[in-house]
């Protein structure tokens, strides 16, 4: 009975509802019956028991505590109420018992003695109340029988009793005692944790002999954590020789964060509520004594000053194969900065061109890697490594906010080997030398200037045995070598004026000395003479774009699409593919280019019309003749024009940097002349700038050849 009497006070000065719904039997065994309604009258309870007069009894702080209530208010504002099933409005099953036992008197320890009747202690405010298996005894934390009691460095408010039972010539002492820490003396607190010491061996509550601690456990409102939850929310649990200690980190799960505020300024606190369940026996005795304690700890006042976190606007990118991407994350103050990409200011033009999104928080571009804005900072074996710089700045003070490159190694092929000996380099204007002039580059030969050239490139187009080019026999192969620099004398001058490294590219081509290539031939006899049957087909014709003007070597079909640069020629070829007499000739009717492959779609820049140069045109097709040679067995089977890219540089703004050109395709025979472009090609120039369609039905009369897309740089 002891053992119980320790239990129920234990709990019942802590909290009531946990520990008497624990010790009490299982539900089909309990005998208390509690039916009861809550409202709520300011700070007060208003309590309805269950009497049938429907009386309702209003819960004043003293008689919740007498009588097994209490409330709180969690950091939502929720209010939980809890009860005890031992409360004084319980109506209990009656049950036979031995009704000659009669609680009399009871005497308060504090540490002297106290003797009061059991009805001048209810009136004091204390619970008492008795089953045949319990005794049950409230009294609150601040009545005059309870005392504070230092227990191994840690105070306590302890409340002991010795409750006197009679019957006849019978007396029965019952003692009852309850312990509770108090924060001051028992937590510490550092900026980042909470220290809560337990004492191991509380000596109130030992009745005889020396105690053996067999459990401890650590929980959070009311509910025991396993040693992996603990982990997991950074708890820590010791078991010294005298203290059992809890640390729980200030933040941590389980407690809440409050807002006060104090002499104007901000403070917040934090609340936990842990709590410690201990089981120990007495060797004297060999009961068991189950303690547990709900504490509740509020940390006190942190000043937390407001803080404004100004983030300021970011820059991040990366590149493919062939762009620059850029992000721009705006950051707290929005977008209140000028962008420029490279040396040019992000105006509304540059933003559409680069492909511009924004969404209210960022926006991206996305930045070729050949566009004026991108730094060539070196060129390597087969790519060329380029730079994008983005810079941030104060619109109001122009101060720069934040700067970002943005370096990437693009595949490009900067020298071309062809089988008929042609050979191609690319030069690129270096960022080492701002002060170079790509026009005045040459090759060895001061005399090989580029083929076309501007402020960032210099195109060469020449052969093996020209231009000072060198060759050298290496094992299996043989080196075509030559060099691509400024000439000697203003080499010298630049020398002499500036502090810029030298610029100087070497162009190599490597061709195999032997080649073997092995063919399978096996001869059959014919079955039968040889014949023909008369029939009616359509030649073929094709449309080819050549290097240069000496149309030996042309771009394969695999190349496209190519790229080629502002105001360097173009150079067309068009042929007849189906063998035919050379008395057939090709003539070219019109010639046109457009941005898509559609040759009806617009816009449309005429470049032939009615087999004459576009007069118009300020830079006029050229046509050159055909002579026959290893490739050209009749001349009058090609045609072959130049067109000047000077003639798109007006309309640049209108074009998406890439072309396809058109022709319609006469094919005359001089036995049966069909007029018209097959009297010759621009018989009649006057009449060219009419540039006038043909009708449905002449159209058949032609073949289409289409050719592209073509970039233009």
């Amino acid at each position: 009975m002891c053992n119980y009497l320790h239990q129920a006070v234990m709990g019942a000065t802590c909290v009531m509802l946990y520990l008497l719904s624990r010790i009490l039997p299982p539900l089909t065994q309990r005998a208390a019956l509690v039916s009861i309604a809550f409202t709520f009258l300011c700070d007060h309870l208003l309590f309805s028991p269950p009497p049938s007069d429907n009386s309702a009894i209003l819960l004043t702080p003293s008689l919740a505590s007498q009588c097994g209530f209490s409330m709180k208010i969690d950091h939502l504002g929720n209010a939980m109420i809890y009860t005890s099933l031992q409360n004084c409005f319980a109506q209990n099953v009656k049950r036979p018992i031995d009704a000659g036992f009669r609680m009399t008197t009871i005497t308060f320890f504090t540490p002297a003695e106290k003797v009061m009747k059991v009805i001048d202690a209810q009136r004091s405010g204390h619970g008492i109340a008795n089953t045949p298996k319990r005794l049950v005894l409230r009294s609150p934390k601040t009545s005059p029988e309870t005392y504070t009691q230092n227990v191994a460095g840690v105070p306590m408010l302890v409340v002991k009793t010795s409750t006197v039972f009679e019957k006849k010539w019978l007396v029965t002492r019952i003692d009852a005692a309850a312990a509770c820490p108090i924060q001051e003396g028992s937590v510490f607190f550092t900026a980042d944790t909470i220290t809560w010491y337990l004492p191991r061996r509380i000596d109130p509550l030992i009745s005889f002999g020396q105690p053996k601690l067999l459990e401890v456990y650590m929980g959070i409102d009311g509910q025991r954590l396993d040693a992996a939850e603990i982990e997991a929310r950074r708890y820590s649990l010791t078991v010294t020789d005298t203290y059992i200690i809890s640390v729980i980190p200030i933040g941590a799960v389980g407690g809440y964060y409050k807002s006060h505020v104090q002499d104007g300024q901000y403070h917040i606190s934090y609340t936990v509520e842990p709590m410690i369940e201990m089981f120990w026996t007495e060797d004297a005795t060999h009961e068991g004594t189950r303690y547990k304690v709900f504490f509740p700890i509020t940390t006190p006042l942190l000043p937390r000053p407001p803080q404004v976190t100004d983030l300021p606007p970011s820059v991040s990118g990366g590149c493919d194969y062939q762009n620059f991407y850029v992000l721009v994350k705006y950051g707290t103050q929005g977008l209140n900065f000028q962008t420029a990409v490279g040396k040019q200011i992000l105006t509304q033009s540059l933003a559409q061109q680069y492909g511009f999104a924004e969404n209210g928080t960022h926006f991206s571009f996305v930045v070729p890697f050949f566009d004026p804005a991108v730094v060539f900072e070196a060129v390597e074996l087969s790519s060329i490594k380029s730079r994008l710089d983005v810079t941030l700045r104060n619109l109001e003070t122009n101060t720069i906010i934040k700067e970002f490159s943005v370096a990437c190694n693009f595949i490009s092929s900067l020298t071309e080997c062809f089988p008929n000996g042609t050979m191609t380099a690319l030069a690129v204007k270096l960022e080492s030398v701002p002060g170079l002039n790509p026009s005045q580059l040459t090759l060895r030969d001061p005399t090989c200037g580029p083929t076309y050239s501007d402020e960032r490139y210099a195109y060469f187009v020449f052969t093996g045995n020209s231009c000072g080019t060198t060759r050298k026999f290496l094992p299996n192969m043989m080196m075509y070598e030559n060099e691509i620099s400024l000439p000697d004398e203003l080499g010298a001058k630049r020398a002499s004026n500036s502090e810029e490294p030298e610029y100087e590219l070497k162009v190599s081509c490597y061709y195999d000395i032997n080649t073997t290539y092995a063919v399978a031939f096996q001869p059959r006899q014919r079955r039968n003479e040889p014949y023909a049957e008369n029939a009616k087909g359509q030649l073929q014709v094709a449309m080819r774009l050549a290097l240069d003007d000496s149309y030996s070597v042309f771009h394969r079909v695999e190349d496209y699409p190519i790229t080629k640069y502002l105001q360097q020629p173009l150079y067309f070829e068009v042929e007849l593919l189906t063998p035919a007499s050379p008395e057939v000739s090709v003539e070219l009717e019109n010639c046109w280019a457009t941005l898509d492959q559609d040759r009806t779609s617009r816009p449309r820049w005429n470049l032939i019309i009615n087999g004459c140069a576009n007069p118009v045109d300020q830079y006029q097709v050229i046509f050159h003749p055909v002579w026959t040679d290893a490739r050209v067995q009749y001349p009058s089977h090609f045609k072959r024009f130049e067109v000047k890219m000077f003639a798109f540089a007006q309309d640049q703004e209108d074009l998406s940097r890439q072309l396809f050109v058109h022709c319609d395709v006469m094919i005359c025979d001089a036995r049966n002349p069909l007029g018209g472009v097959c009297n010759g090609q621009c018989m009649n120039p006057d009449n060219g700038n009419k540039g006038q369609r043909r009708a449905v039905s002449d159209e058949d009369k032609f073949n289409h050849v289409s050719l592209g897309p073509i970039r233009i740089s």
